[in-house]
């Protein structure tokens, strides 16, 4: 059963903020929407082509860190980084994998850096 409705709305009524185009500044709003996803297929393209060439690049970086991780770290050089640096021991890890294990090196790079 359906609710008893005012005498003031007709079945099959709609509000009129609902109608498409009953308010100019909707419709002009509603079309400059369709004119920027309209422009934005164009430059869509371009941005699709630079995410393929940084993610081409992203895939190089990751083969070079995997390298870096075959590199095997003494736990008491990550308590020396760790302490000495101020670094969390993850952060003394990898400072130990990307400088070849040597923590004198590894404290070198984190100075410099």
């Amino acid at each position: 059963m359906a609710e008893p409705q005012p005498t003031q709305i007709q079945e099959g009524d709609q509000a009129p903020s609902a109608i498409p185009g009953s308010n100019r500044s909707e419709t002009a709003a509603l079309n400059s929407l369709d004119n920027q996803s309209a422009d934005s297929k164009s430059t869509n393209t371009a941005s699709t082509a630079a995410l393929g060439k940084a993610m081409k690049d992203l895939d190089i970086a990751s083969e070079e860190k995997s390298e870096a991780k075959n590199v095997k770290v003494e736990m008491a050089d990550v308590v020396l980084l760790a302490e000495n640096l101020d670094v969390s021991r993850a952060r003394a890890t990898e400072l130990l994998k990307a400088n070849e294990a040597d923590p004198i090196k590894a404290m070198r790079a984190w100075v410099a850096a």
